[in-house]
């Protein structure tokens, strides 16, 4: 029973599958007493070895639970990425209709400028043949536009042009058969050339210039006619219609709108003038201030002198409009509705008089607007005549050099002659003091 009396302990048994990190080693044991006897020592030993199997099972399943975690988050990881990359998809798509919204709206303005072209070219050939165009006339570039497109070239700046090469090419034949010129002979030619060419650009943009604004005196003038041939057909309609107390009250009224084509500041002013006359009584009193207002804030906006308004200004030519045409249109169109009726609402609600209070006070505003700007333009002409002024009349800094150094040179001269005089008192008095002894 000698062998039994000792019992040699086994080695641990290793995991079966592979950690991938270290596992954590289980707390120590409290220690055992040494058992008194060897069965005892049996039953510790084998307590042992159960205890460290458990440990190594835990160890497993921690080491298993690590790596589902790991792997739940590379597949979180993965998700994410593909949520930036749906994200960033999106966002190109964003970007890419964005721009296509910018480029339709684009092409819709690039369509829009050329049926405006298209139609001002017509009205344009209308007018020169004669007949009315209802169209508002161009601003200043659409008119250049049109200058370029029906009018092109310019014959002066070829013909300067054409000069300018034949003057060059004999003075550089002559330079050639005469010699000796060196660079000369290839640098003055070109200066000839340069010369010519930046004249003829001018002769051509000035020649632009004219034609716009020819155009667009043509299309205004069409435009006029073609208004008063509107209301010239229409004033004869008007008596034929003749029944019912509704006619009566319509021939009563006076006629707002007048055929004239006023072209001065005193006769467009005097349109105003006479519409006020002619709706005094007839609409409430507020609109009638309203009206003084737009004949005062008018006569800011025209031109000062009496001579013909430019009509190729776009501002001087719409305050005529709202002068001539724009309120006499709106008072006539109001008191062409029935009186009983003007304060009931129309289909969006609005009432008659408030329609026409909106109007007037729009166009008020907008005279109000043109007002300032050409107080703007004329103040800015007179600034500049103040800088013209200053830069006119101010002292010569070089004369003032001049008169500085003269009183410099005069200062010591008068320094010397001072103590001369001062020499010369003692003795005069001294001569003095001898001929009155002489004569005593």
């Amino acid at each position: 029973m000698a062998h039994l009396d000792t019992v040699r302990a086994q080695p641990l048994q290793p995991p079966n599958e592979p950690s991938g990190e270290p596992a954590v080693p289980p707390p120590p044991s409290p220690p055992v007493p040494p058992a008194p006897s060897w069965a005892f020592e049996l039953f510790e030993t084998r307590e042992v070895r159960k205890a460290q199997e458990r440990a190594d099972r835990a160890a497993r399943r921690a080491d298993r639970a690590a790596r589902r975690v790991r792997e739940a988050q590379e597949r979180a990881a993965d998700r994410s990425g593909a949520r930036q990359i749906v994200d960033a998809a999106g966002d190109a798509a964003t970007a890419a209709l964005t721009a296509v919204s910018a480029a339709a709206e684009e092409a819709g303005v690039r369509l829009a400028e050329k049926a405006r072209m298209r139609e001002l070219e017509h009205a344009v050939v209308t007018a020169r043949a004669g007949g009315p165009v209802d169209v508002s006339p161009p601003t200043r570039r659409e008119a250049m536009k049109l200058a370029d497109r029906m009018e092109p070239g310019s014959s002066g700046a070829s013909a300067v042009r054409g000069l300018g090469f034949i003057l060059a090419g004999i003075v550089a034949f002559a330079l050639i058969q005469i010699g000796g010129f060196g660079w000369l002979g290839f640098f003055l030619p070109l200066v000839i050339l340069i010369t010519t060419g930046s004249l003829g650009d001018r002769i051509r943009a000035e020649d632009r210039s004219r034609k716009a604004s020819r155009i667009q005196v043509e299309i205004a003038r069409a435009g006029l006619g073609s208004e008063a041939r509107a209301a010239a057909v229409a004033a004869p309609s008007a008596p034929a219609a003749t029944a019912g107390p509704a006619d009566e009250t319509t021939a009563e009224r006076p006629r707002l709108v007048e055929d004239g084509d006023p072209r001065t500041r005193a006769e467009v002013l005097a349109v105003l003038d006479r519409l006020v006359a002619n709706v005094s009584g007839r609409v409430p009193e507020t609109d009638v201030a309203t009206l003084r207002r737009i004949r005062d804030s008018a006569a800011d906006a025209l031109p000062a002198t009496d001579a013909p308004l430019d009509l190729t200004d776009h501002d001087t030519w719409l305050v005529r409009q709202i002068c001539i045409d724009y309120v006499p249109r709106a008072l006539d169109h109001f008191l062409a509705l029935p009186s009983d009726r003007a304060s009931e609402p129309l289909l969006d609600g609005r009432s008659a008089r408030q329609v026409l209070d909106e109007q007037l006070a729009t166009i008020d505003q907008r005279l109000d607007e043109l007002a300032d700007r050409a107080y703007r333009r004329e103040a800015g002409g007179l600034l500049n005549h103040a800088r013209f002024i200053a830069d006119s009349l101010r002292p010569d800094p070089f004369q003032g050099w001049l008169d500085g150094l003269a009183t410099k040179e005069t200062a010591p001269a008068a320094t010397a002659q001072e103590p001369a005089a001062a020499a010369e008192a003692p003795a005069t008095a001294e001569a003095t003091m001898v001929r009155e002894r002489e004569r005593a």
